[in-house]
């Protein structure tokens, strides 16, 4: 879906990024970790066209150009970490909607995509408060809704799973991991590995570089590498090393309730 070759890019003569090389498969659940400052947001700016750079970077076939950028965003959705940055009106309706008016589809079109999208986030019930007005779950679920309105065939959660509180989080991520299996290729940009879990593939960044890629099984077994990076295992996993340590179980479990029910057999 995602295919960076060489990318190269400066800010205010520092080097962010020399030579990066990543590749994102279709319909996968991925996440991009690594310490504040190390490139991760910036690198989010680049694929949605807001940063000009050096290199090669085709998304979803195409690319990624200055007459090829509006195109290319017509397929990603992208969520931050602060949605009030994000809200253009006065009510969650007309937020929403401002995506689907700047890409031209019609009245009713509008009306029929808003409900679909506050329904399934659960949200339609305040499509004329204030967006500013609202909780911090509320508020980034519009952010969500807004990013999702459109159908994008990317999901880009720019350090956006740490506005929910724990209850709202797990109610999120189960509908993110239906979207992707319904075909959304979900990239999940992040500072806390426990966001990691539910993830197909990891990339670990440091400085701008990536130090670390594969699948969460290999990733968490880097603990030396991670923990240097500031990094200590999730919860879960580094629960299911100790209980495999004193043969407790034969394999590192990442569902809370499956664990449970294996220990209580």
């Amino acid at each position: 879906m995602i295919k960076i070759e060489n990318l190269s890019f400066s800010y205010r003569n520092k080097q962010i990024f020399e030579n990066l090389n990543l590749n994102i498969e279709k319909e996968k659940i991925v996440s991009i970790i690594g310490p504040n400052g190390c490139g991760k947001s910036t690198l989010v700016k680049i694929l949605v066209g807001l940063n000009s750079y050096n290199g090669k970077i085709i998304i979803d076939n195409k690319l990624l150009l200055k007459d090829t950028q509006k195109e290319i965003r017509k397929k990603i959705g992208v969520v931050f970490t602060n949605p009030d940055n994000q809200f253009v009106a006065e009510t969650v309706m007309d937020d929403v909607a401002f995506t689907l008016e700047n890409m031209n589809y019609k009245k009713e079109d509008i009306r029929k995509k808003i409900e679909e999208v506050t329904k399934y986030l659960g949200i339609y019930d305040i499509l004329e408060s204030n967006p500013h007005e609202l909780n911090a779950n509320q508020k980034q679920l519009v952010s969500l809704a807004s990013a999702l309105v459109h159908d994008p065939k990317i999901l880009i959660l720019d350090e956006a799973l740490t506005s929910f509180d724990p209850v709202e989080k797990d109610r999120v991520v189960k509908l993110l991991q239906e979207l992707n299996k319904k075909g959304l290729t979900v990239i999940n940009i992040s500072h806390d590995i426990e966001d990691t879990l539910i993830s197909d593939k990891i990339f670990v960044m440091n400085n701008g570089k990536i130090v670390l890629v594969g699948a969460k099984d290999e990733i968490y077994k880097e603990e030396k590498t991670l923990k240097s990076l500031g990094f200590n295992l999730p919860f879960i996993v580094d629960l299911s090393n100790r209980l495999m340590f004193y043969n407790l179980i034969d394999h590192v479990i990442y569902d809370m309730k499956e664990l449970v029910d294996t220990l209580w057999k």
